[in-house]
C-alpha cells in the first residue's frame, strides 16, 4: 500500500435493500465513480464485507484528511462512499446508503497505514435517510 492510500471495509449483515417497493431483483455492492458495483464477499458470519482502497493527502485543512479514487464520492471537504442496490430490470438505483469519511481523522489513517489494517464502519441498518447519521469508523481488529 503507498503511504498515500488507506484501506478500507465496509460491512453490511445483509443486502436487503431499506425499501424496495416495486420488489424488483437487485444488485447490491460498493458503488464506484463510474456507476459499476463492486460485489462484497461473506465473512465467516455471512455479513457482507466489501474490502478497498482510498487514496488520501491533506485537504484544505492540512489537520483533515481528504480522500479520493474510484469510490470517493461527493464534494471534497465533504467525501464519502456508497453501498447502493440497482434494479436490474431498469438499471436505477433503488437506494444508496452513505458512509461519510469526515470523521475519520489522520491518526486514525497513519494507525491503519502503519498496521496494514483497515479502518472499518458497520453499515448494518442504516438506511438512505440516515446521510447526515455520524459513521463510527474504527481500526479494523
Amino acid at each position: 500500500m503507498a503511504d498515500g492510500e488507506v484501506r478500507m471495509r465496509l460491512i453490511r449483515a445483509d443486502d436487503a435493500p431499506p425499501t424496495n417497493p416495486l420488489d424488483e431483483p437487485f444488485d447490491f455492492g460498493l458503488q464506484d465513480v463510474k456507476q459499476q458495483l463492486l460485489p462484497g464477499k461473506r465473512d465467516a458470519g455471512g455479513r457482507f464485507v466489501f474490502d478497498f482502497s482510498l487514496k488520501v493527502k491533506p485537504g484544505k485543512d492540512p489537520d483533515r484528511p481528504s480522500f479520493g479514487g474510484p469510490f470517493a464520492s461527493g464534494p471534497a471537504a465533504d467525501r464519502f462512499v456508497y453501498l447502493a442496490w440497482r434494479s436490474i430490470q431498469r438499471g436505477v438505483w433503488i437506494n444508496r446508503i452513505k458512509a461519510r469519511l469526515t470523521s475519520i481523522d489522520w491518526a486514525l489513517v497513519r494507525a491503519a497505514q502503519t498496521s496494514g489494517r483497515p479502518i472499518v464502519a458497520d453499515m448494518t441498518g442504516r438506511r438512505p435517510h440516515d446521510s447526515q447519521r455520524h459513521v463510527d469508523w474504527r481500526l479494523d481488529g
